[in-house]
């Protein structure tokens, strides 16, 4: 977000709002009369029978229902710039959003201003609207908030003047004290700050500024030569020290403003930072974002490389044969499951993941989109964007909709959206591979789920989806911490993700049992670990209704289990689960949910379609149990369930065709039709139950709530040679109305 800084050694005169760029008489950006991809907003991923993949990572901004609105003004005033923060609260997780109020121009101090959501950013209400402090803030590990201004307050040639606002009453009041940067080389231009300050394990605060120097600093005539630079504070953010250079050009040809700086998993820093290039008589060039590393916290930084981000999606911002990537304001977020997340935009607003914690292999997708049918690209959003973690899979971008300055001129129309000026919030779903993720915050809320443990110190968080410092569960006296968990079943556990004691060494060991007394040889061994994020570790063939982490310090920091229930719980909100096929009126919801909080959702509206899910398996096996829950929200027709097989000929075939009548009752298809296999009531509308199918080449065995129901049923296929997978279903067409909620789906051999 660089703007024009000017002045020697004097108070800036620029507005506290981010996100700088005058478009020159001939903009490189062509205008998007003839772009045909200004013509389709940004409406989650494509839409197809099959869903993603259920072994790999998946980035998925969701629909339009994931898409809403921070703050918005209705007089015609300044909301743009945006940045967020995140951190623990009381009922969930605290996100502050923080905008400009006042013009991008030099002139105008108008204060920004922010609102406050209490519940993971789903709300933003008018009435928490604030000017105080309006910065992106970093919660210390000893839980102080800490933001620092964008502007300085006054500046030398060896040193910059910021304010520094810190609260240790998690928001309710502020103090605001000058914090004094050392600088190196000396000053003879303007500075600004980017972003949040960041933490490291060992108490160090670290932030990113940015300079354009003078004469003395750049070649003849390379007006605006940006620099980017680190500095660290060791007395909790009262000082800093210049400790780094992060992207600099010696021969004035690159300018390199607004570095992000993020922890990788590794312990080593990564910086993405805004790069432009001199086009023959300014910076002010189509920006292509680099990135580097540094090793020592720091201090040296390793030669920079064009940032590459693949669109699988597809995404061309000029609609010609050799597309770049461009990006603004680049922010970098370490979830919580490990994922590394870049935000940027400009003309588009994008996110992108690195899977690999090296920061590098970024797939990316577009978050929003809106631009005119006439004028410039980029008008309609500045593509200053930010990102804050909600839940450890789950994130919350922000982003706006036509700056008053320049992002949307008289001159432009037709926008994909509209002109007016808000700032935005979309959520996005970051997930690593496995869809067997064991929700034990809701079963704890539920009491499903019970800890036993002498980590006193809310016992919850070590399972609340942040990885947050103070988001862990604590041994109050700095001993070994014990904490053992009593399940809500036995399950088959397949990989576990842990984080012990965040940014320093602990090292414990995790035992499993299934009736809590014999607990034999550790599950894993995780010693001397350094975690920033959770680390994840395959299981094998472990069964267990109890485990056990015996620490060898205080700290249980995020604790997650999967096993061999699909739960939906790494699943894409509000759009198609991973794993299944021939998807249609089905998607992963959150809204009705008991026991979970996520589970998959088949609304049948149309009078061509049913609602249908299919869970693929080549395997065939001669037996297979299907379990799962099910909620019939509405049921006028009935909702369908089969195991499905293949005969002697290799033709796949129902092998168990069952319903749910209206009536509560379980019904059989075969060669004659339907025939009722039980009395009404078991599975009730409105309520959740629990089916188990064992069936096997001949028969099938079926319980409702832990009940054998009907037992000797028949195939409703002849000659069933193998059993595979399982499919769920609406009534056939033209009935409407059947609306299903399915959840925790276990099949087994």
């Amino acid at each position: 977000m660089p703007r024009r800084i000017t002045g020697v050694l004097t108070v800036a005169v620029v507005a506290a709002v981010s996100g700088w760029m005058t478009l020159p008489p001939t903009a490189a950006l062509a205008a998007t009369s003839n772009d045909p991809t200004c013509k389709t907003p940004v409406n989650g991923s494509p839409v197809t029978g099959t869903g993603p993949s259920a072994t790999g990572y998946v980035l998925n901004v969701g629909t339009g229902g994931e898409l809403g609105t921070v703050y918005e003004t209705r007089d015609g005033s300044q909301a743009a710039f945006p940045k967020v923060s995140a951190r623990d609260g009381a009922t969930g997780r605290t996100v502050v959003t923080t905008f400009a109020r006042g013009r991008d121009e030099g002139d105008d101090r108008t204060p920004p201003g922010q609102v406050t959501s209490t519940d993971g950013g789903v709300t933003f209400p008018a009435a928490s609207y604030t000017e105080d402090p309006a910065v992106p803030t970093t919660q210390l590990r000893d839980g102080t908030l800490l933001g620092i201004d964008f502007i300085p307050t006054s500046l030398t040639t060896t040193t910059a003047t910021f304010g520094v606002h810190r609260s240790t009453d998690g928001g309710a009041t502020w103090t605001t004290t000058p914090a004094v940067i050392g600088l190196s080389p000396n000053l003879d231009g303007g500075i600004r700050t980017h972003g949040a300050p960041l933490q490291l394990g060992d108490g160090t605060v670290l932030i990113s500024y940015y300079t354009i120097f003078g004469a003395s600093h750049q070649a003849p005539g390379r007006y605006q030569q940006h620099t980017s630079y680190v500095a660290a504070s060791t007395d909790g953010g009262l000082s800093f020290s210049t400790r780094g250079r992060i992207a600099y050009d010696s021969t004035g040809s690159n300018g390199y403003p607004e570095a992000a700086i993020a922890a990788l998993p590794s312990g080593k820093l990564l910086s993405v930072v805004r790069h432009q290039v001199w086009n023959g008589s300014n910076f002010n060039n189509l920006d292509t974002p680099r990135w580097t590393t540094s090793s020592d916290n720091g201090a040296t930084w390793a030669p920079l490389q064009d940032l590459a981000v693949s669109f699988p999606y597809g995404y061309d911002q000029f609609d010609d044969a050799k597309p770049k990537l461009l990006g603004v304001y680049p922010q970098l977020l370490l979830m919580p499951n490990g994922v590394m997340v870049l935000s940027s935009g400009r003309p588009d607003n994008w996110v992108a993941i690195s899977t690999n914690g090296q920061g590098t292999g970024w797939v990316g997708q577009l978050t929003y989109r809106n631009c005119p049918t006439t004028g410039y690209r980029s008008h309609g959003s500045t593509g200053n964007t930010a990102v804050a973690g909600v839940e450890s899979n789950r994130l919350l971008q922000v982003g706006d909709n036509c700056d008053i300055t320049w992002s949307c001129p008289a001159g432009d129309s037709g926008y994909t959206i509209d002109a007016g000026h808000r700032i935005w919030r979309r959520f996005i779903d970051v997930l690593t591979p496995d869809v067997g993720k064991i929700d034990l915050a809701t079963k704890y809320r539920l009491g499903q789920v019970q800890v036993t443990t002498d980590m006193t110190t809310r016992p919850e968080a070590a399972f609340d989806g942040s990885t947050d410092h103070l988001s862990s569960a604590v041994r109050e006296d700095g001993g070994a911490g014990t904490y053992t968990l009593q399940l809500d079943r036995e399950y088959q556990l397949t990989r576990l993700g842990l984080s012990l004691r965040n940014g320093a060494p602990e090292s414990a060991r995790i035992y499993a049992s299934t009736d809590g007394v014999n607990w034999g040889n550790p599950i894993l061994d995780a010693a001397n670990r350094t975690h920033l994020a959770l680390e994840y570790f395959p299981l094998s063939s472990v069964r267990a209704r109890y485990l056990k982490v015996v620490a060898d310090g205080p700290y249980l920091n995020e604790l997650e289990l999967y096993s061999t229930v699909n739960s939906f719980e790494n699943d894409p909100v509000n759009n198609r689960p991973r794993g299944f096929t021939e998807l249609a009126q089905t998607w992963v919801t959150r809204s009705g949910v008991n026991g979970s909080s996520r589970a998959l959702r088949l609304n049948d509206t149309s009078t061509e379609l049913i609602a249908k899910a299919v869970w693929p398996v080549s395997t065939a096996a001669t037996t297979r149990s299907l379990e799962f829950r099910v909620n019939p929200v509405t049921l006028p027709n009935a909702f369908l369930f089969d195991v499905q097989g293949r005969n002697s000929g290799g033709t796949a075939v129902d092998a168990y065709h069952l319903l749910v009548r209206p009536d509560g009752g379980l019904s059989r298809h075969d060669a004659s039709g339907w025939t009722s296999i039980t009395g009404a009531g078991l599975v009730p509308v409105g309520k959740w139950s629990t089916i188990r199918v064992q069936a096997t080449l001949t028969s099938a065995t079926i319980s409702v709530n832990g009940v054998v129901v009907a037992s000797g049923v028949q195939p409703s296929s002849a000659g069933v040679t193998g059993l595979l997978g399982y499919a769920f279903a609406s009534s056939g067409t033209p009935s409407v109305g059947d609306n299903i909620v399915v959840d925790d789906i276990l099949l087994g051999s």
